[in-house]
């Protein structure tokens, strides 16, 4: 039997939960959420000029370091909208996750589909929520987590959609095998997730 654990939600144990209203949009997984932030880089690529005499020159290449986005709230506010951002998602999570675990485990490829799909259309919700919510930088890592997580668990969705498209059976045993493997990676980013959560702290 297949058992499918991708992702558990997870809030930090050591720190307070300040009361901040949920959004009204839904919710970040910590088992995830949302987008992951925009790359910290932005390597210039070389240009060519062209001096008096014709002859081509070429400028010397730089990168410049492009720093990240930050929220301009306060930070406790801003992690505390975070923190209840994954408290909404709680429930979610559970529900997409048993929808796709039962599919699974009954080897249904017609029902594991759409589940898989479900939760690739919540991680892209998730996404857009991290990336229209920057944070602040006392969790910052937590955010960039919480992205890392989000990409775990949408490629094992992903490798379950690939599974059920081989239609079950001895035809996807290695599609079910990989889509399993990647289904433990997401598992250990939410661990992962949830212990960058326990060691994060914002001022008040």
């Amino acid at each position: 039997m297949v058992v499918v654990a991708l992702v558990a939600l997870a809030l930090p144990r050591g720190n307070a939960r300040p009361s901040v209203p949920p959004s009204a949009s839904g919710g970040l997984i910590p088992a995830a959420s949302v987008t992951a932030p925009p790359p910290t880089a932005d390597p210039k690529s070389a240009t060519p000029s062209v001096t008096g005499s014709g002859a081509p020159t070429t400028a010397p290449t730089k990168s410049q370091a492009t720093p990240a986005p930050r929220t301009s709230a306060a930070p406790r506010l801003a992690y505390a909208a975070f923190l209840g951002r994954l408290n909404q998602d709680r429930a979610t999570v559970e529900r997409l996750n048993a929808n796709l675990s039962d599919a699974v485990q009954a080897q249904d490829v017609a029902a594991a589909r759409p589940a898989a799909v479900a939760i690739l259309d919540f991680v892209d919700q998730e996404r857009d929520w991290l990336r229209d919510n920057p944070p602040a930088e006392c969790y910052a890592a937590a955010h960039q987590g919480a992205g890392a997580m989000l990409d775990a668990y949408g490629t094992a969705a992903d490798a379950f959609i690939k599974w059920a498209d081989t239609g079950g059976g001895l035809a996807g045993l290695a599609a079910l095998g990989d889509a399993v493997d990647l289904a433990q990676t997401a598992a250990a980013a939410s661990t992962a997730f949830g212990g960058t959560l326990d060691a994060t702290r914002c001022p008040s």
